[in-house]
């Protein structure tokens, strides 16, 4: 049987090993790198000046859809996600990478149907699988934009694109940007450059919609018009002080420029940071 003084020896060995252990912990934690997550990085700022072109005989507008000769097509939902909806059509729900193994459309018209702002996927999706055997696939143009653009055309026309849907869609789309209020530096950060520009003191509705009028209208676009804001307040400011109820053509950049600034700067991080650990948070238990 141990003695006390042997007892009290071994005692005092485990409490100086668990001290220098929770010190050297202590220091490790203090001296981690921060959450990664949080820290800032040089942003690159995606472009896209130089629109990639389409096979525009894969691409069908929804008036050309309307004729009898399409009523007996299958239209397909394949946006990410995308479910059996009541979108007033029959419409089956088949994710984009999964078509080429949908043999049994290979032999039927079909018509699928996105967002509306991935056309260069969809299209090159079109070009393969017609390699493969589907000869009768098309893409409706505007894909759900313009779906329910229709289902809902007697409600105030307020459209707006986000952040995603500006990068994405822009990389094909043939619209304008016009910007409203932005300074040198946050134009630069855009993804394409503005064919127009206006300050905030100079631009009204008036101004606006002359210039539209008399801009390229052979522009077939379903959109063709964005307005970039700096941020989500003066955003709801010009929206209530303009109004385009009678030009479906023209949206908004949903949250203004300070939105589309933070979503690329999220994608930067998730890029840079991937594969890294993140650091542990401090915490000390007793």
């Amino acid at each position: 049987m141990l003695k006390l003084s042997q007892i009290i020896y071994i005692a005092g060995i485990l409490f100086f090993f668990s001290v220098r252990i929770l010190a050297q912990e202590l220091s490790a934690c203090l001296n981690d790198k921060p959450d990664l997550a949080q820290q800032p990085v040089a942003v690159n700022w995606p472009q896209n000046h130089v629109k990639q072109p389409l096979d525009h005989k894969y691409w069908l507008s929804i008036k050309a859809l309307s004729q009898p000769q399409w009523q007996d097509a299958v239209w397909v939902d394949i946006r990410t996600g995308a479910v059996e909806q009541e979108t007033g059509l029959k419409m089956l729900a088949v994710p984009l990478s999964r078509l080429s193994s949908a043999d049994f459309l290979a032999d039927k018209t079909v018509i699928l149907v996105g967002t509306g702002f991935d056309e260069l996927q969809i299209n090159q999706t079109i070009k393969n699988l017609r390699k493969k055997g589907f000869n009768h696939v098309y893409a409706l143009s505007g894909g759900f934009f313009v779906w329910e653009k229709v289902q809902n055309h007697n409600k105030p026309n307020l459209q707006e694109i986000s952040a995603l849907e500006f990068l994405s869609g822009g990389q094909s789309i043939q619209w304008q940007v016009i910007s409203i209020g932005l300074n040198s530096s946050q134009l630069n950060t855009l993804p394409e450059q503005p064919a127009k520009q206006f300050s905030l003191a100079q631009i009204s509705s008036p101004e606006l919609k002359q210039y539209i009028s008399q801009g390229d209208n052979r522009n077939d676009a379903f959109i063709c018009y964005v307005l970039v804001s700096p941020d989500e307040h003066t955003l709801r400011l010009l929206q209530r002080q303009m109004s385009f109820a009678e030009n479906d053509h023209i949206v908004w950049l949903q949250g203004g420029l300070a939105a589309y600034q933070q979503y690329i700067q999220q994608q930067n991080n998730l890029m840079n940071h991937a594969g890294q650990s993140l650091s542990r948070p401090c915490r000390i238990t007793i």
